[in-house]
């Protein structure tokens, strides 16, 4: 009877186990994208909403630019990074424990 493979090389023979694994990776990593995608479109088209629904935006200066032109040029960028910096650090743990699901297997 033949050893049983680890999850490394189900992976490098791309049998259904192995296949499933990397599945599973695929879609874990398409839903923190697809979330990170959601938020930052949703909170970017927030945006000029707030500044339709909100009258005194319009009439409010800062440094002689008004609020409503600071308020869609700044967010977005801040937004964005946070969001990079978020979704790297998730698809980094994906990674890592994938790697760690194969690694653990090694004798």
């Amino acid at each position: 009877m033949a050893a049983p493979l680890t999850a490394r090389e189900e992976v490098r023979q791309d049998t259904a186990h192995g296949g499933l694994y990397l599945r599973r990776l695929r879609r874990a990593q398409l839903g923190v994208s697809l979330l990170a995608l959601v938020v930052f479109a949703g909170l970017l088209g927030a945006l000029p909403l707030v500044i339709l629904l909100v009258e005194r935006l319009r009439d409010i200066e800062v440094f002689g630019v008004p609020a409503a032109v600071g308020l869609v040029v700044v967010p977005p960028y801040v937004l964005l990074v946070a969001l990079g910096w978020l979704y790297e650090r998730r698809a980094n743990g994906l990674d890592s424990a994938f790697r760690e699901l194969l690694d653990d297997d090694e004798p």
